[in-house]
Order: C-alpha cells, then sequence, then structure tokens
C-alpha cells in the first residue's frame, strides 16, 4: 500500500471516529427510557453494525489492508468528536442561558 492511500485511509478513519461518536449520542438517546437489558442488546446490535460498517469501508477503500493505527485513528476521532460536541454544547446552552435572562 502506498504512502497516498494511507493518508486516505487515514482521514477516513479519523472522520469514521468523529461519525462514531455522534451516532453513539444519538444511540444514547434513543434508548434512554428503555429497560436495561433492552439498552444492552440494542447497544451490543449498534457496536457490532458499526465495527461491520467500518470493516466494509476499509475493505472497499484499500482493499483490505488493516492495520493497528487505522483503528488508533478511529479512537482520536472519537475523542475530538467529544470534544468538538462538549465545547459547541457547553457554549449554545450558555447563549440560551443569557437569552433567557431578563435585565
Amino acid at each position: 500500500m502506498n504512502s497516498n492511500m494511507q493518508l486516505i485511509t487515514l482521514l477516513t478513519s479519523f472522520i469514521y471516529g468523529i461519525f462514531f461518536y455522534y451516532l453513539t449520542i444519538f444511540n444514547f438517546r434513543l434508548i434512554k427510557n428503555m429497560k436495561v437489558y433492552l439498552k444492552h442488546i440494542i447497544t451490543f446490535i449498534y457496536t457490532l453494525d458499526i465495527t461491520i460498517i467500518y470493516i466494509i469501508l476499509i475493505y472497499h477503500l484499500n482493499k483490505g489492508y488493516f492495520h493497528i493505527y487505522f483503528i488508533l485513528m478511529v479512537f482520536v476521532g472519537f475523542f475530538t468528536g467529544y470534544v468538538l460536541y462538549n465545547k459547541i454544547v457547553s457554549k449554545f446552552i450558555v447563549k440560551l442561558q443569557f437569552k433567557n435572562c431578563k435585565y
């Protein structure tokens, strides 16, 4: 695998990590009011689906060459999504609180 393909795969893995974080937030919001055993089953199925989608994506992108640093980039993207989400949400909540405040 040449260096261009590795860079494309690393970038794709990073973006997939961010996408994975936002889908995880969405999944937790959907199953918030369910029973505990249903939460576990749905989360397990969700994790399997996300893993299979990533494997298929890597297979189509670079013919199935799989390295550990691709997974590390998914984790870095997940953490970046976490940081971005917290910064965006915290600013949004502060703006809403000041909007509702009467002087």
